[in-house]
């Protein structure tokens, strides 16, 4: 069941907004009416701006839901970066997050994210050393090539993967986005692809795959 709510309030008049998440958006709706009505509300920006303009000029919508309150905060964190960085909006929230570059959001074809938790389940793997294993696998095992593009994934039901990876990985990403000129889901679509098409049944432990190849060894 998803319960976290992403969320965004706008000033139609003169485009602020404001990015939130909650676990129960209905009650966070009322709070934020509430306040907006009687030009009280916490946040100083929403607050000045409730006191130029009249309450019906906010609009509180609900934009995305989440099973995890993690994949729900880093969607905020994504939201918040990218209107901090768009001149077309007056940005309401006070603490625009310092990303470490560790935290990668994707948007993935259900087919293939259906095949990422099967094999996360199946090797006790939690999502983010499973994206490590299929990234990795792509950039050591394979020749690189990109077999998807935005329009492959465009339009399909997707499911959300919210994961956090070293710097160095995130890095080298970004450095072969730009020199592929192709974006960061549609590596990772192709990266998954390859990587199930392998069924690398990889360990979570090196020391128990070190112990199989032992034991085959061993047996032969």
């Amino acid at each position: 069941m998803r319960k976290y709510s992403v969320y965004k309030i706008v000033n139609t008049k003169s485009m602020g907004i404001y990015y939130g998440y909650t676990n129960n958006f209905l009650r966070r709706f009322e709070e934020h009416t509430f306040f907006i009505k009687n030009k009280a509300h916490p946040n100083r920006k929403i607050m000045e701006a409730s006191h130029k303009y009249h309450w019906t000029d906010f609009k509180i919508e609900e934009i995305e839901k989440f099973t995890l309150k993690k994949e729900a905060k880093m969607k905020e964190e994504e939201l918040i970066i990218k209107a901090f960085n768009d001149p077309n909006y007056i940005l309401y929230n006070e603490k625009i997050p310092t990303r470490s570059g560790e935290n990668l959001m994707m948007s993935v074809e259900a087919n293939l994210a259906k095949q990422f938790f099967n094999f996360k389940r199946k090797n006790s793997l939690n999502k983010s050393e499973l994206t490590r294993q299929i990234f990795e696998y792509y950039f050591d095992k394979t020749n690189q090539k990109i077999t998807w593009t935005d329009e492959d994934i465009k339009g399909k039901e997707k499911w959300h993967i919210g994961v956090r990876i070293n710097n160095k990985l995130l890095k080298k990403i970004d450095e072969f986005s730009k020199k592929k000129k192709s974006n960061k889901n549609v590596i990772y679509h192709t990266a998954m692809e390859l990587f199930f098409e392998k069924k690398q049944d990889i360990k979570k432990h090196p020391k128990l795959l070190e112990f199989d190849i032992t034991f085959k060894f061993l047996g032969s």
